[in-house]
């Protein structure tokens, strides 16, 4: 497996004063945006998020995770201004991910739920549309895929979606850009988190 640490955390078994102590460690900025989300579960989402990456970061470079400072690239990507590590967040429902690693790295989960299938067209190039088919998880893991590997490169997903494409055999993934190596996790209660780092 790639160098690289990967957690979840479910929000729902986070206290409240546990995420007000998170809150009271981020920085103004993020402070400031997390208090502009209307849903609460979405704050907290966020909250626990940068508790989660702090968490990881600091252990990482073995510092306390009040000491990490989060802060945005000018084109919106997070990183972390005293570290040497990269990370990437990913949410859904009550559960939040976080991918850190030396290298660039994204990360991306989704709940596997029915959709309709031809959404896939929008995204997909043909030989994933093939690999697709009318298997809602395969849907799933190709789009984390996507989002994961956008993510990794800082780009987000945008009209080049379909510019990447992947080939999902026996369990290995092999990308249509070298450069990078993907991983597939099934995640408890039906969800499927994906994994992109730079080589």
């Amino acid at each position: 497996m790639a160098d690289f640490k990967l957690s979840f955390l479910d929000i729902n078994s986070v206290d409240d004063s546990r995420l007000a102590v998170a809150f009271e460690a981020m920085s103004d900025e993020r402070k400031k945006e997390t208090l502009s989300i209307i849903p609460e579960n979405k704050k907290r989402q966020k909250i626990a998020a940068d508790m989660l990456c702090r968490q990881m970061l600091a252990e990482a470079d073995g510092i306390d995770p009040a000491d990490i400072i989060i802060s945005k690239s000018n084109d919106g990507k997070p990183f972390a201004e005293n570290s040497s590590n990269k990370f990437s967040l990913s949410h859904c429902g009550s559960l939040v991910v976080c991918a850190v690693s030396k290298k660039e790295i994204g990360v991306d989960i989704e709940k596997i739920r029915n959709v309709r299938l031809k959404m896939a067209e929008k995204f997909a190039c043909e030989s994933e549309i093939a690999y697709i088919g009318e298997n809602p998880e395969r849907f799933f893991e190709i789009w984390t895929l996507k989002e994961a590997f956008f993510k990794c490169k800082g780009t987000g997903l945008g009209s080049d979606i379909k510019s990447v494409c992947f080939d999902i055999a026996d369990k290995q993934i092999t990308c249509s850009e070298n450069g990078y190596s993907l991983f597939i996790k099934n995640v408890a209660d039906g969800h499927i988190c994906s994994v992109c780092i730079r080589n």
